[in-house]
C-alpha cells in the first residue's frame, strides 16, 4: 500500500494542476490576511484574531477542487487503466488515491498556515492586538490544516465515483452553495453535519453562529466517514464496469 500511494504522490506532484491549485490557494490565504491586517482597524478581541488566522481553513475549498478533478481526471485522460493493470484490486486503488490527496491536502494547508504565520504574527504584533493562547490557536490552524486534506480525499473519493471532471466539479459546488443553504433552511439541527457546518467546525471559523458546530474531532470523524463511503461506491462501481 505504501508503494501505492507514493506512486500516486509522484502522479499528483508531477501535474501542473496540482501546483496551480496550490498556489491558488495559498496566494488566496495571504491576499485575505494582508487586505484584513491593512484595512480592518476592528481587531480588537481574540475572537477576532482566531476568525482572520483560521481563513487558512479556505484552502479546504480549492483542495475539494483538486480532489475532484485528479479523482475524475484518471478516467478523462484513461490513465485508470494502467493504474488498474498494475493494481487490479479497485478498492486498494481509490484507497491509495484518496489518501495521496489527503496527504496533498495537508501539504498545501501547511504552507498556507506558515505563510500566514511568518506574515500575520508580527503585524499583529505591531498592532498591539490582544492574542489568542496558543493552544486556542494551535488548535485551530491543525484544524485548518487537518480539513484541507479531508477536504481533498473527499473530493477524490466523489471524482473517481463520478468520473466526469465537469459533473464532479459543478455537483460539489452546487451542493456547498445551492443544495445545503436550502438543506439549512427547510431542516433544522442538519446545518453542523453538512460539508460547510463540519468545515467550519474543523477550521475553528465561528461564522455567523457558532454555537451548534460539533467539536473538531466528531467533526472530522464524520468528515472521513463521507469520505470512506464515497472511496467504497466508487471502487464498487468501478469493479462492476469494463475500463
Amino acid at each position: 500500500m505504501i508503494r501505492l500511494v507514493g506512486a500516486e504522490l509522484l502522479k499528483l506532484r508531477t501535474t501542473r494542476t496540482f501546483w496551480a491549485l496550490a498556489g491558488s490557494a495559498v496566494g488566496l490565504v495571504l491576499v485575505i490576511v494582508v487586505l484584513t491586517l491593512a484595512i480592518d482597524d476592528q481587531l480588537n478581541t481574540q475572537r477576532d484574531v482566531r476568525d482572520l488566522l483560521s481563513v487558512a481553513g479556505l484552502s479546504g475549498l480549492l483542495t475539494l477542487v483538486l480532489g475532484v478533478v485528479v479523482g475524475a481526471g484518471e478516467y478523462r485522460h484513461g490513465t485508470i487503466a494502467s493504474t488498474l493493470l498494475v493494481t487490479p484490486n479497485r478498492l486498494r486503488a481509490v484507497a491509495a488515491q484518496v489518501i495521496a490527496c489527503f496527504l496533498g491536502g495537508l501539504a498545501i494547508a501547511s504552507a498556507a498556515v506558515a505563510l500566514e504565520l511568518i506574515i500575520g504574527l508580527p503585524w499583529l504584533s505591531s498592532k498591539d492586538v490582544l492574542m489568542p493562547s496558543a493552544g486556542d490557536l494551535a488548535g485551530d490552524l491543525l484544524g485548518g490544516i487537518l480539513y484541507a486534506g479531508l477536504a481533498a480525499a473527499l473530493g477524490t473519493a466523489l471524482g473517481a465515483l463520478l468520473r466526469n471532471q465537469v459533473a464532479a466539479v459543478v455537483s460539489i459546488l452546487v451542493l456547498i452553495f445551492v443544495l445545503e443553504p436550502t438543506l439549512n433552511a427547510l431542516v433544522g439541527g442538519v446545518a453542523p453535519f453538512t460539508l460547510t457546518g463540519l468545515g467550519a467546525a474543523m477550521s475553528g471559523a465561528s461564522g455567523d453562529d457558532n454555537s451548534d458546530l460539533l467539536s473538531p474531532g466528531v467533526a472530522a470523524l464524520i468528515w472521513a466517514c463521507y469520505a470512506s463511503l464515497l472511496a467504497v461506491f466508487a471502487a464498487i462501481r468501478t469493479a462492476h464496469r469494463d475500463i
